[in-house]
């Protein structure tokens, strides 16, 4: 008997040893591809980069092409105006551009401007891209918000933007990039919000299969209510959580309000409502929610999708700088803790707000106080206070928002986790599950400020930093006389039929 017993336990370590080789092997090939994968990446940043400094030269070239590419023998030339003369030598620039790459003129423009203005505005990033430090994809989210800018401000945006060319997706560069640029801009962000506002837009796009891009350009605290309104609605309508059910079910929700207007069939089942029967008696009065047993009379009516929206309130979040709120400063406030808004707007939106919280925080370090072992639960300063400080999920890379985000204990609090900041970190559920279940593992510490070091399966590390804070800008009021200049309209004739014309 012990005999037999000795020999499972030695069959059983054997199986777990050949267990754990194979986990090795495995582990040991991943990290062997990733590497390789890395350096493929580097190669390809590299050509990017060369193709950058090519187009970056023709867009300079054009600059004084005009006796080589208009013709001299057009009388209407000593008519036209230098600034049309410059447009038209542009266009003809950009055409041989477009047909030497096959793109279309919008996309091939697009890459000229944007390789000019790396080469003469952020050539620190620009010398990254050809050394293979960055792809073409960062470096072109940079270069989108620099165009406006004067050298010296551009220098000091891709000052605070250029270290996280090499650690952060293109997502979370147009992000941090945008903020620095608000902090510079020599126009308040008012004054800038008035002018873009006159440029609000619906376009339509017809995609492949059927379908169609419905995209719309709206002031940013009327996008994001709306966008939450959508999002709540649509998790109401669905009990599951997958993410591509909610996103379709913020579709339904669009077309239902748009298209209903209070005289359609609203008795009716919708197709994507709580209780729909697609098999339901005929006979049955179709406004009616099937019985759950026999012999049940439910007969209470299912509400159309658009009666549903309509009776979801829709929440923003707004950071408003106490300053700003009492009209002595014109600092901008922060929506949903990382999209700048105009003081004038913050302190509207404050006004209708039906209640507001005060956070305090430490007066030297900003961080916000801890509860310790006392309670699982954060209080709800606290959870305001970290939703502004990490801004979206902390994981490398995702981008949801910190507001539809959960909030987890690095360190569980089964295993002695306190409830505070230096232990709390927003995750989406996504990343939230791979941390629980997979060999993906996050820490932080007591000094770490929020930042937290991410360990991979095959252990690489990634360090992710709060990326959350109100932007102060340079201006303490905005110029009275500034008033909202015209801008190209939108040019769309490059829009793939199955990719988001964005």
């Amino acid at each position: 008997m012990t005999t037999r017993s000795a020999d499972t336990r030695t069959r059983a370590d054997s199986g777990a040893r050949r267990r754990d080789a194979g986990r090795d092997v495995t582990l040991a090939r991943l990290d062997e591809l990733l590497a390789d994968l890395s350096a493929a990446q580097a190669e390809i940043n590299a050509l990017e980069g060369r193709r950058a400094a090519l187009l970056a030269d023709i867009a300079d070239l054009a600059e004084d092409a005009e006796s080589a590419v208009l013709d001299t023998d057009d009388p209407s030339r000593r008519r036209t105006s230098s600034s049309r003369r410059r447009e038209l030598v542009r266009r003809a620039v950009v055409a041989e551009v477009g047909t030497t790459l096959r793109l279309g003129e919008h996309a091939a423009g697009s890459l000229c401007e944007q390789a000019q203005t790396l080469r003469r505005k952020a050539p620190r990033s620009f010398a990254a891209l050809a050394a293979g430090r960055c792809s073409w994809a960062h470096a072109a989210r940079l270069a989108r918000h620099l165009a406006d800018l004067d050298p010296a401000d551009a220098r000091r945006v891709e000052s605070s933007v250029a270290p996280a060319l090499a650690t952060s997706t293109p997502a979370q560069v147009d992000a941090r990039t945008r903020r620095a640029r608000d902090s510079v801009h020599p126009e308040p962000v008012e004054v800038r919000s008035a002018k873009a506002s006159e440029h609000r837009a619906v376009y339509l796009d017809d995609a492949r299969d059927g379908m169609a891009w419905l995209t719309a350009r709206l002031p940013v605290t009327l996008a994001h209510a709306a966008y939450d309104r959508l999002t709540r609605t649509a998790t109401a309508l669905h009990t599951e959580t997958d993410s591509l059910i909610v996103s379709q079910g913020r579709a339904d929700v669009l077309a239902a309000l748009l298209l209903d207007d209070g005289t359609l069939d609203r008795d009716a089942v919708p197709a994507s409502a709580p209780g729909r029967d697609s098999g339901r008696d005929p006979g049955r009065d179709p406004g009616t929610a099937p019985d759950t047993a026999p012999g049940t009379a439910r007969t209470r009516p299912v509400p159309g999708i658009a009666t549903i929206a309509r009776s979801i309130r829709p929440q923003v979040t707004v950071t408003v700088p106490v300053l700003t709120l009492l009209g002595v400063a014109d600092i901008p406030a922060d929506l949903d803790g990382h999209v700048p808004v105009a003081p004038d707007t913050a302190r509207e939106l404050a006004a209708l707000a039906p209640s507001l919280w005060r956070v305090l925080t430490h007066p030297e370090s900003g961080v916000p106080l801890s509860v310790g072992r006392e309670s699982y639960t954060a209080p709800s300063a606290l959870k305001a206070t970290l939703r502004h400080r990490d801004a979206t999920c902390r994981f490398p890379g995702c981008t949801v928002p910190a507001v539809r985000a959960d909030l987890d204990h690095t360190t569980a609090w089964a295993d002695g986790g306190t409830t505070g900041a230096d232990n709390l970190a927003h995750l989406c559920r996504h990343h939230h599950v791979l941390k629980h279940q997979t060999g993906w593992t996050a820490r932080q510490g007591p000094a770490s400020g929020g930042n937290l070091e991410w360990t991979s399966p095959t252990g690489r590390r990634h360090t992710t930093r709060p990326d959350g804070g109100v932007v102060a800008s340079r201006h303490g009021s905005a110029p009275r006389d500034s008033a909202p200049r015209d801008s190209a309209p939108r040019d769309l004739s490059s829009v793939g039929s199955g990719d988001p014309p964005f």
